[in-house]
């Protein structure tokens, strides 16, 4: 089975294994995301992730792809950096669709994105995937949503 590049949650989140939220949170794929795409730490992203996205302690995090189509609308920004949708659409020989998590790092290979798929979100990051291990494994999953963040 194909994989794609994996990098660890504790080894691409500033103060995550430091971290005594992170120890008890569950349903914070948001929050990592956020923090490995934007380079915030841990703590910093959960309190952002609630107050933004009012998340509620290991609840997940709802409207997700509509709070992040806002900020990029909006011009917010992430740990002072850009945030900026990206459209997942592609044609195939039945109409369009989305691409999958395989043609996204394909064409987006280089920069910081985050992506959602049906229920989770995580981090693309110079094509490795950042979050969890199944992540880079699930390549045919199709995106939802992506957002660059930052301008590199």
């Amino acid at each position: 089975m194909r994989q794609l590049e994996f990098i660890a949650t504790s080894t691409a989140i500033t103060g995550y294994d430091d971290s005594a939220l992170a120890k008890s949170e569950t349903r914070d794929c948001v929050v990592r995301a956020i923090a490995s795409s934007s380079g915030m730490a841990y703590d910093k992203a959960h309190a952002l992730v609630a107050e933004k996205f009012n998340r509620k302690f290991r609840e997940g995090t709802y409207f997700f792809t509509s709070t992040m189509n806002r900020m990029a609308a909006s011009g917010e920004k992430l740990n002072r950096k850009s945030v900026k949708s990206v459209d997942v659409t592609v044609k195939n020989k039945t109409g369009l669709t989305k691409m999958t998590v395989n043609k996204f790092v394909e064409n987006f290979n280089k920069g910081s994105y985050v992506v959602c798929v049906k229920g989770h979100a995580f981090t693309i990051k110079d094509g490795k995937v950042v979050g969890n291990r199944e992540d880079a494994l699930k390549i045919k999953k199709k995106l939802i949503g992506a957002w660059k963040i930052g301008t590199r």
